[in-house]
């Protein structure tokens, strides 16, 4: 019989509760133990500016229930650690508590960056990181008109944006010229600070505090290394974190900044791992370190942390560490980063950039025509089908003329050239089978499948023949069965193609044809003389949907489409339904649900936008539960499941661009809802 392992974590944020329930589902029957100082489980840290801007109630912010440790059977000992014995595997408490463990990990987080001058201790100087600060700060408020933000990260800025539509006079100091130098270039971080401007705060560059002043144990302003004095009732310091190394490195573990781990998440320790926060990252194309201090990352390195820690880590998975996907709001515009983002004065990489537009900037860095990173702002439409190629070190030299083009669709491409979808999931040895199990289909959702149509399926549609005195070929009605090749029509010259056409205009592959919920999309696949509808020319790899006696054209051979009653009708009633906002609404892949659940902030908007009034009574983390294992659902989630309309006001509001009406589809299929009957 196997011994019952023991699996000890160090801190209950989100990178530790996420190890946990890793731990418990992999391993029913592990002892799990978890240290942390504070007793609550882990809240939306991201979704705290949502709770200063009083967007979000604070029952809203926690990310897991208070019965959390109950039900996955965790054992939750409060208390600091101050040392760990590596060779008897004992941690050591504060209070002279010894707790011992078969694997260690190390989930301790980080705290606030401080400033080093005169002032820190007045009433009225904050830092941002804990419910608690965040509560002190609303309190502060009330008495307060005059507002200094120090820090050139995010979180200066969004706290900046925050308090500014609360109508306090904000003023911005940054240390640097660029906003968010790690991340965005001089012309992003320009263009945002700009936005920043116009709403009307008062940004300084390369301005930093000197010294707090204060009065009666108040602050009163600030003096500046430019010599400025800026008059002010409250100062935050957000210039960023400092992982919690002290009793790490006192037991003998390498730490930089941040603890040092590798691409399995292990420290130079045996049987001891780190993740999250804490750790220390290196960039494996420049050497570079950093500390990443944020949520979907740090949620992905305690996957990977858990996975290794119970040998199950997939050695095909690459740690992807590099190409982490970044997406959120930068001052109300659509933001993603993936990679590199960044060159240097003697880089290796060429950047290619979009057509200048109106508070739009895209990027794409390449090598030898390979893409390491992309930058989006104010517009990041198929962002992630760009992860995808960077991930697949695809070469873009063919298409990098169009790469940026409202016509071109990447992912419709990348499908064509076979290439695997995103890396997304979280390394362990479960997702190999998942991975050769995934098609992409939909030129945005990459890691779909559509629904199912039994084999035997009769034809919905028919591409009638039309013939012209000049193009001699041999035609015949072509039916189009829905279930024919799991939904996947093709059309060419070559052996094999479903619509097989002989003639010297097709190309050997031409065009597909694809059909979900009775509605058929036709795309062109690169063919030589193009895809026409009613003389229209498709642009390369994308959509189209086909509709009643459309005049279709592959080169120089004509057919009319023309759809059976019952699937019209089926397809008709479907756009009632909801997700008309979509052309493409495929089920998502179980992958993506998880990538698209980890990626969730938990700021609330999505139910704050919704139409149905019963959302308002929605809890975000209850109904990511839900979405996940069904098991977990409550009679609220159910209800809300079934009233749900699907209409797509979630979408838009969202920072990190989830889709969350794409997530109700899964819900709704899971809880048996009969998301296609009509609605009441």
């Amino acid at each position: 019989m196997d011994r019952q392992m023991s699996y000890l974590i160090i801190g209950n944020g989100i990178t530790g509760v996420t190890a946990a329930e890793v731990f418990r589902s992999e391993d029913p029957t592990c002892k799990l133990t978890i240290i942390a100082e504070e007793p609550f489980p882990v809240y939306y840290r991201p979704a705290l500016k949502d709770y200063l801007a009083g967007r979000i109630v604070e029952d809203k912010l926690w990310a897991r229930p208070a019965t959390f440790y109950r039900q996955q059977q965790i054992r939750f000992v409060p208390g600091h650690v101050v040392g760990i014995d590596s060779v008897q595997q004992i941690v050591q408490l504060h209070d002279g508590q010894q707790k011992r463990y078969d694997k260690l990990l190390l989930a301790s987080g980080a705290c606030p960056g401080q400033l080093n001058c005169l002032g820190l201790h007045l009433a009225g100087v904050s830092t941002l990181r804990t419910v608690e600060d965040y509560q002190q700060l609303r309190q502060r408020l009330a008495h307060a008109r005059r507002i200094v933000v120090c820090g050139s990260g995010t979180l200066a800025l969004e706290t900046a944006e925050t308090l500014k539509h609360q109508g306090y006079q904000v003023t911005h100091l940054l240390r640097k010229r660029t906003l968010w130098s790690e991340v965005l270039d001089s012309t992003a971080s320009d263009l945002v600070l700009q936005e920043e401007r116009r709403s009307g705060i008062d940004v300084h560059l390369e301005e930093e505090i000197t010294e707090i002043a204060g009065k009666n144990g108040q602050v009163v302003g600030v003096n500046t290394t430019l010599g400025a004095y800026i008059p002010c009732e409250i100062v935050i310091i957000a210039i960023g974190i400092e992982p919690l190394t002290d009793f790490a490195k006192a037991s003998g573990i390498a730490c930089g900044r941040g603890i040092k781990v590798d691409a399995a998440m292990r420290t130079n320790t045996r049987n001891i791992y780190a993740a999250g926060d804490v750790v220390e990252t290196t960039n494996s194309k420049t050497g570079t370190t950093r500390i990443i201090g944020q949520w979907y990352p740090a949620i992905h390195q305690a996957h990977r942390a858990a996975y290794s820690m119970l040998d199950r880590l997939n050695p095909q998975q690459p740690a992807s560490t590099d190409t982490f996907y970044n997406a959120t709001f930068l001052f109300g515009l659509d933001f993603v980063s993936i990679g590199e983002t960044i060159t240097e004065a003697r880089s290796p990489y060429q950047e290619y950039r979009a057509e200048p537009k109106p508070r739009t900037y895209r990027k794409l860095l390449l090598q030898h025509g390979v893409p390491v990173g992309a930058l989006f702002l104010g517009n990041r439409k198929n962002a992630l089908a760009f992860k995808r190629a960077i991930d697949h070190r695809v070469n873009l030299s063919s298409v990098i003329n169009s790469i940026f083009a409202e016509d071109f669709e990447l992912d419709s491409w990348l499908d064509i050239q076979s290439i695997p979808p995103a890396n997304i999931d979280t390394g362990d040895l479960a997702a190999i089978a998942l991975e050769g199990s995934t098609k992409s289909l939909s030129p945005i959702y990459i890691q779909t499948t559509p629904l199912a149509t039994p084999k035997s399926a009769r034809a919905g549609a028919i591409l009638m023949p039309v013939a012209h005195p000049h193009v001699r070929v041999a035609l015949k009605e072509e039916q189009l069965h829905l279930g024919q090749e799991d939904g996947v029509i093709t059309i060419g010259r070559q052996q094999g193609a479903q619509t097989h056409i002989e003639h010297a205009s097709i190309s050997r592959q031409h065009a597909e044809i694809t059909c979900w919920q009775g509605r058929y999309r036709l795309r062109d696949v690169g063919s030589a003389n193009g895809t026409f509808v009613n003389n229209v020319k498709l642009p390369p790899y994308t959509v189209r949907i086909l509709q009643q006696n459309d005049r279709i054209r592959f080169g120089d051979v004509q057919f009319d489409f023309q759809q059976q009653e019952a699937e019209k009708k089926k397809a008709e009633s479907f756009l009632v339904e909801g997700l008309a906002h979509r052309v493409d609404a495929y089920p998502l892949s179980k992958q993506r649900i998880r990538f698209e659940i980890d990626m969730c902030i938990g700021c609330n908007r999505c139910m704050s936008a919704c139409p149905v009034p019963f959302s308002s009574q929605i809890n975000i983390a209850a109904l990511n539960a839900a979405t996940t294992a069904p098991d977990t659902s409550t009679v609220d989630i159910a209800r809300f499941t079934q009233e749900c309309i699907l209409c797509g006001s979630c979408v838009p509001v969202c920072p990190v661009d989830n889709h969350r009406d794409l997530l109700m589809v899964s819900l709704k299929q899971r809880q048996g809802t009969l998301w296609e009957s009509e609605v009441d």
